[in-house]
């Protein structure tokens, strides 16, 4: 391929895709241009790009298992490497340890393999523990935004049901030209995508009727109220509790039966935005 050619192909990867569908459904030219796109970046922001598209390089363009598992190593391999750089922001390390939770289940997307109730209780426990990993947490400091996200990852998780399973969305799939079509997570169909965007608290920002939006801090509140537990005055306290109760109950922590039920209702927030999207009865998970 020219050089003029690569650029043209390049550029499509900035193209309005609305929203920008899934590794599976991408050609395979813009496969590789993506992957070789960031393979020399050596910071921790071209690294994490670069890992992410590995997994959509193996996920999209290869049928044979040991090159598959070559692309994901080298995936893992850059994963580290963010881990192990000074210049590594919060962030980035939690948004890596989340695409490394994901890797079992990317891989058997790969490989054509099932997701199992099993795979989505090994992504819930991984995620749990890098949230845990990541700092310890403080009423007093607000929580990042990324943790947020993954605290309603690992909700979906929880229900350990793979069709109720909120992936995350790769840098590629993140953003769109336009902004109405951005999302951040989505619950894979085994064919197609249903794209979320999470917010902390309502927005005034106008989406494709094609995003759905969930907004965290009113489903903290209505749990909150049913439950008669107080998890904060702020936002920020807020997010703490909920992760507090997140990291408990992925790593096994004892909850009170009040704590277990805030849970439980979080949970099943998450869950019926997959019902709305599909039509189907809300799925309720039992203590």
């Amino acid at each position: 391929m020219s050089e003029i050619d690569r650029q043209v192909v390049e550029d499509k990867l900035f193209e309005d895709c609305a929203p920008r569908p899934l590794a599976e459904q991408i050609s395979p030219q813009l496969a590789d241009a993506a992957m070789r796109r960031y393979e020399t970046r050596r910071m921790p922001p071209g690294l994490f790009h670069s890992a992410w598209n590995h997994v959509e390089y193996a996920i999209n363009e290869l049928d044979d298992r040991e090159l598959i598992q070559y692309y994901f190593d080298i995936a893992h391999m850059l994963l580290g490497n963010i881990m192990q750089h000074a210049d590594s922001t919060e962030d980035l390390r939690l948004g890596a340890l989340t695409l490394g939770s994901y890797m079992p289940l990317l891989m058997r997307r790969a490989t054509g393999e099932t997701v199992s109730d099993e795979d989505c209780e090994g992504v819930y426990k991984s995620l749990g523990s890098a949230l845990q990993y990541q700092r310890p947490l403080s009423i007093e400091e607000p929580p990042q935004w990324r943790m947020a996200e993954v605290a309603v990852l690992c909700l979906s998780a929880r229900m350990k049901r793979p069709d109720l399973l909120l992936y995350p969305a790769s840098p590629r799939e993140e953003q769109s030209a336009k902004k109405k079509f951005n999302h951040d997570s989505y619950f894979y169909t085994g064919q197609d995508k249903l794209p979320i965007q999470q917010k902390l608290v309502p927005t005034q920002k106008v989406y494709d009727e094609c995003i759905t939006i969930l907004t965290l801090n009113p489903i903290i509140e209505k749990a909150s109220k049913v439950t008669q537990l107080h998890s904060g005055e702020t936002l920020a306290e807020k997010v703490n509790y909920l992760l507090s109760l997140v990291i408990a109950d992925a790593n096994n922590h004892d909850l009170t039966r009040s704590e277990y039920k805030f849970l439980n209702f979080m949970t099943e927030a998450v869950a019926a935005h997959h019902a709305g999207l599909t039509s189907r009865a809300p799925v309720r998970r039992s203590a």
